[in-house]
Order: C-alpha cells, then structure tokens, then sequence
C-alpha cells in the first residue's frame, strides 16, 4: 500500500476498495503494478486530454473470501473499461455468483461453491433518495459490502446457513414484493444532493420489513429453508452520517473524466465523493467511478471554471 506517486506524470484509477482502514484508491503509474492508498484526502490536480489514452480496469478473481483483484496492461474496448478477456472473466464469475441457486453445484467453479457454503445474510438497504434494495451478503463481509454499495441504512433481516439458500429467497421476495436488488449510481447522487432524512428512511424500510419477514414465513417450507433462515430487525446505519460534511452538498457541474480539474477528495459513501476545490467553500458530490480507466495527466494546472448547481435534475 502507498501514497499517490509524487513524481508520476500520469496515473490512472482503477476503483475503490472499502476495508477495515476505510476506502483505499487502487490506482497506477505508467509501468508500475497497481498500489492502493487512501482516497480521502486525496488531491487530484490534473487534465484529461482530448485523446488520452483508455486503460483496462482489471478483473476481480473469486475466492472463497470475495474477490481478488488481478492486474491488467491490455486496452480495453471500445466503450467500455474492460478489454475482451477481462470482460470474460467479470461475466463468468458474475454469472456463477448470482445464478448459482438455479444450478448444479457439480457445474459451478470450485471456488464460487467454496465462497456460497457460507452463513449469508439477506437485508434491506435505503439510500439518501429514499430507493430500497434487497441484497445479500457473506455475514463476515457484510459491512464492507453496505458502505462500498454506498447504503445509508440497512436492516438485517435474516440469516441463512448458505449461499444458495439466501439468493432462492432474495429473488422470491424481488418477485412477490417488487423489491429491486439494485439501485442505480443517479438515484445515490440525487440522493445526496436532496437527501430525505433519517426519521424518513426509517419509516420507508420498517413496514417493509414486517412484509419480508412475512414472505419468508410463507415461503421457507416451499423452498425446503425451514431449518435454514433465522429471522431478525437488525439495522445499521453509514458510520458518521450526522455530520455536517454530508448537508448542503452541490452536484459537480462537470464531467470529471473530461477538461481540467483541482479537487481534493474529503469523504466518500460508496463510490461517491465529497470533494473541495481551492479557494472555494462549496462541497460538491460526484461519482468517482468516471475516473476509472481513464488516462489523468498530473500537474499544476489551473481548474476549469465551474457554474455551481443546486440540484441534479
């Protein structure tokens, strides 16, 4: 692990990593592997020229524990910020991972069995904008896996012995509650920039708890869980979210993969910024993952003006 090289002409993000220290950067100087250093706090002063060149982001590789990160020198597609083989192995272990349940275990890679024969736990997540998923998690990664999907609030609401278990309920309960498993970046960005508050999120997920909760008493026999699912109402909530930093944020009214920029990143929620700007007392918010791939020119340079906006849409 390392700090942003100093003396680098360029570098390039290739995406975020949430453990027990906080949100790591993985990033890369020209000819060197990749490093991780902390993302906040960080100062970003740099250009992304008309033509700057496109790196391929790398693959995660699967493991009984989540996913490890494996490096790549290859251009990636057009369009897109893998290049073909990468772009193969993200669908593979993607496609295995979540279709796991509706498979034979003997046709599936040894170590997606290994990573799903593991207490899994089903919850409910809400975002700032109000927008609620359901999702599941190994129980030892769960907290991880809230704060790099960026939740606001979650409650926990069952613990299943395994893997497969918990995905068989998680598409039940999308199908008879209409309950997404996802929720796209925009809906996170609006949210921070007209967040409802915490009393407002709260009475969204309890009632849909309780209609959960009713879902799995119904369905755990049909699906052969009976001895499988402990039920529970367990919530957690993004560490330090009553701080000041998180009100009054402004969109970033520019593109960040485009022109040029001096930014220093003071907070992140998921994959979501918080950034400062020299001389300027505004706090804006922005998706970091628009830097991933893309060539960043280092220097002193002077920042694209800005038109400060007070909402998304």
């Amino acid at each position: 692990m390392g700090d942003l090289p100093s003396g680098a002409d360029s570098i390039v993000l290739l995406g975020l990593d949430w453990g027990d220290g906080g949100c790591l950067v993985r990033f890369r100087a020209p000819g060197e592997p990749s490093e991780l250093a902390p993302v906040v706090g960080m100062e970003l002063n740099y250009r992304v020229a008309p033509d700057a060149m496109r790196h391929c982001i790398g693959h995660s590789s699967p493991r009984k524990n989540g996913g490890q990160y494996v490096d790549c020198t290859n251009r990636p597609q057009a369009n897109e910020r893998t290049c073909v083989s990468c772009s193969v192995a993200n669908a593979e272990f993607a496609s295995n991972l979540h279709h796991a349940h509706t498979r034979e275990r003997d046709v599936l890679d040894r170590a997606v069995v290994d990573h799903l024969t593991q207490a899994n736990i089903l919850y409910l997540a809400a975002f700032r904008d109000g927008s609620i998923k359901i999702g599941t998690s190994t129980a030892h990664r769960k907290i991880k896996r809230w704060t790099e999907q960026g939740a606001w609030q979650v409650v926990e609401v069952a613990t299943v012995t395994d893997g497969f278990g918990v995905r068989k309920l998680e598409d039940l309960i999308t199908e008879k509650l209409g309950i997404p498993q996802s929720v796209a970046v925009k809906r996170k960005l609006h949210g921070m920039v007209n967040p409802l508050g915490p009393d407002q999120l709260t009475a969204r997920l309890e009632p849909q708890v309780q209609q959960v909760h009713d879902v799995i008493d119904s369905a755990t026999a049909s699906l052969e869980l009976e001895d499988d699912v402990e039920k529970s109402s367990t919530p957690w909530t993004f560490p330090n979210s009553d701080r000041e930093i998180w009100q009054g944020l402004h969109p970033y009214p520019a593109k960040l993969d485009g022109g040029v920029h001096h930014v220093e990143v003071q907070r992140m929620c998921g994959r979501l910024a918080v950034l400062s700007r020299p001389g300027s007392s505004d706090r804006f918010v922005a998706d970091l993952g628009q830097l991933y791939g893309v060539e960043l020119d280092l220097g002193s340079y002077v920042p694209d003006q800005l038109a400060v906006q007070d909402s998304l849409f």
